[in-house]
């Protein structure tokens, strides 16, 4: 009998994906046996090449979408300068009596005039009826208690630029080598306290009518000290005398226009001590 050449030719049928060699008895685990591998209905090439097509997609949007969402590089404007932090405010502190508080001015200091003018970060801590020696109660600051100039410096919180001590009139009729003293002893301790600080002392004022006593020993005495503890005294005369417009209600103390006269007139010293002129 004669056998066709197709008929002994090996035949090789698929099962469970793998060839099947059905002369050997044996799987066909070759390469070939794993790509034509059944896998859910589809062979195994046709899961992998779409496998990679999906990661290629993916990819691709993935680079899209960050190109697109992501913003492009700053560039200042042409000629634009680059931001910087303003400088601080010096930090300047007043000493002194109801005159530096501002009593009478509705809310008007010559401290805030002065400062606001020049950019100053102020801290006033006048307190009325206070002085290089004389204390003060209730009647006089509205407090149980408030000290003189040093016992006032005491409050000084951070370290001031500038100090000015201004006042001196509810001490006027103590003995002057007492108030000369208190006054040297102040200075010095704000010039030992504050050693980079400019330190002025402003001649006490008095209001549209001439003091009860001649303020020229004591005056005297102020500059004395100011001058052993290297510290500017600042003459700014008698802005408000014979100047009844400029004195509040009460008889005592400026008016906020009066105020705006002391700030000036303080300024104005200050430009002169500036040039050596005072």
């Amino acid at each position: 009998m004669r056998v066709s050449s197709r008929q002994c030719r090996p035949q090789t049928i698929r099962r469970g994906g793998a060839g099947y060699d059905k002369r050997m008895g044996r799987r066909n685990f070759g390469i070939l046996g794993v790509l034509t591998r059944d896998i859910g209905g589809m062979p195994a090439w046709g899961l992998g090449l779409a496998g990679a097509l999906t990661i290629c997609l993916a990819g691709f949007f993935a680079a899209t979408t960050t190109a697109a969402h992501t913003p492009p590089p700053y560039t200042s404007p042409k000629g634009a300068s680059s931001p910087s932090i303003p400088a601080p405010m010096p930090f300047v502190v007043f000493l002194g009596d109801s005159y530096t508080q501002g009593v009478g001015g509705g809310g008007t200091t010559w401290p805030d005039l002065i400062g606001s003018k020049h950019g100053w970060d102020v801290a006033n801590l006048g307190l009325g009826g206070t002085g290089y020696i004389r204390t003060a109660g209730m009647d006089g600051c509205g407090r149980e208690t408030c000290g003189n100039y040093a016992q006032a410096s005491t409050e000084i919180l951070g370290t001031p630029q500038m100090i000015f001590i201004s006042g001196g009139r509810n001490d006027l009729g103590l003995p002057v080598p007492k108030l000369e003293a208190a006054a040297d002893a102040l200075f010095g301790d704000l010039r030992q306290r504050y050693p980079a600080a400019q330190i002025f002392v402003v001649n006490p004022w008095f209001d549209d009518d001439p003091p009860p006593t001649s303020p020229d020993a004591f005056v005297a005495a102020l500059k004395k000290a100011a001058k052993s503890n290297g510290v500017a005294f600042l003459d700014t005369g008698q802005p408000l005398l014979g100047k009844p417009k400029l004195i509040s209600s009460d008889g005592i103390h400026p008016n906020a226009d009066g105020y705006h006269v002391l700030a000036d007139a303080v300024d104005q010293a200050l430009r002169l001590a500036a040039t050596g002129k005072d």
